[in-house]
């Protein structure tokens, strides 16, 4: 378990339903990592149906994962493309829903047992990862209230500089709020991830 924390999110929803792309072009950004050139049409529709191609060939999924939020396709395996990287699916379009003032990123491991008759040490094996997010914001309507069936993409900035940040897609679990006597309220929202977390240094 790691938990990251900062102070600047930027939450953003979609808005409609998917718009389709066909044979989207992608950018190597090195070691298998693929992702789409256009930045409007980054947020994969998790609900489409999804082909990724490595120049006329269609690629088996279980050699690639994918990151919805990011638009990543991130190749597993030592699967390296010997063609063009293309995508025909649907995309999202966005909507900056809220900015939070501070959040929470926390990702677990699950494990399962790995070890054998007659080992002496207990092994465990990773076999999947899940995150959850909490951000906080100045209270100002009942959005998040209203909105718990919607399908969000979340940027969670690191505190330097440089726009680095986690980019995940995700799905609201919970909203509380605080209210102290003479302050302003204020409310969290939890996500639970949908798909991998990314880091993006940029």
């Amino acid at each position: 378990m790691a938990v990251m924390v900062g102070r600047q999110a930027d939450i953003y929803i979609a808005s409609g339903t998917g718009t389709t792309m066909t044979g989207e072009a992608t950018t190597s950004l090195g070691s298998g990592v693929y992702r789409i050139t256009n930045s409007a049409r980054r947020a994969i529709n998790p609900n489409a149906a999804l082909t990724v191609l490595d120049g006329v060939t269609t690629v088996n999924p279980a050699l690639y994962r994918v990151s919805f939020g990011a638009g990543l396709i991130i190749f597993t395996g030592g699967y390296t493309p010997a063609g063009a990287v293309t995508v025909t699916g649907q995309f999202l379009t966005l909507s900056q829903a809220a900015q939070g003032t501070q959040w929470s990123l926390e990702v677990q491991n699950t494990l399962e047992d790995a070890h054998v008759f007659g080992d002496s040490w207990k092994a465990v094996q990773p076999v999947q990862r899940e995150s959850t997010v909490t951000f906080e914001r100045f209270y100002n309507d009942e959005y998040f209230h209203t909105q718990g069936a919607n399908y969000y993409v979340l940027a969670l900035y690191l505190n330097t500089s440089t726009g680095a940040r986690y980019v995940m897609a995700g799905q609201l679990t919970s909203v509380g709020r605080t209210v102290d006597n003479n302050a302003l309220i204020r409310e969290n929202v939890q996500f639970a991830s949908h798909g991998q977390v990314d880091f993006l240094a940029s």
